[in-house]
């Protein structure tokens, strides 16, 4: 039965299942980003739009996000327009303070986590986590340079957002 589920899921968003493979072998990239907020977890969470499950439109510049279905939760599909890409993230992961979202179909498979972590009653920290096969990016050089432009672009909305949650 949940062969039968999945398999309708990929055909639904018009997709093979030898499409939402990754390809093997794996060579996996994982970036992670922090900054400290001066708010306590709950109000950082909400301040950088953690309980919008689009809300990180506004930090990472993205050309829009439609929700098709669900509002967050486990199994929840949006799609993301990344330059003039549409992109499909399926939430995987989900606390109370934190999402994690994979991009199965994509040569990359592609996974993010977004989370807010308490430290004290009054601060918390933002970490950011990207991960990545980068088999299918290219050679050496093509892998350098989706490295480092993610590292440029979440570095940035890491900082967006950090500037969000600690606002007056």
């Amino acid at each position: 039965m949940k062969k039968i589920l999945a398999i309708a899921a990929f055909v639904a968003l018009g997709m093979t299942s030898a499409q939402a493979q990754t390809p093997q072998p794996a060579d996996w990239t994982i970036l992670t980003f922090t900054a400290d907020l001066n708010k306590p977890a709950d109000i950082g969470w909400e301040r950088v739009g953690g309980n919008d499950w689009c809300g990180i439109v506004r930090f990472l510049d993205l050309k829009g996000c439609t929700i098709n279905s669900g509002k967050g939760e486990l199994g929840s599909v949006r799609t993301v327009i990344v330059g003039t890409t549409n992109v499909v993230e399926i939430a995987v992961a989900r606390t109370a303070h934190s999402y994690t979202y994979a991009q199965p179909f994509t040569p990359i498979f592609y996974h993010g986590t977004m989370a807010v972590e308490p430290v004290d009653a009054g601060h918390s920290k933002l970490v950011y986590t990207l991960m990545w096969n980068q088999t299918a990016v290219g050679d050496a050089k093509a892998q350098s340079d989706a490295r480092e432009s993610r590292q440029r672009r979440f570095q940035a909305a890491v900082d967006k957002m950090a500037a969000a949650a600690n606002a007056p």
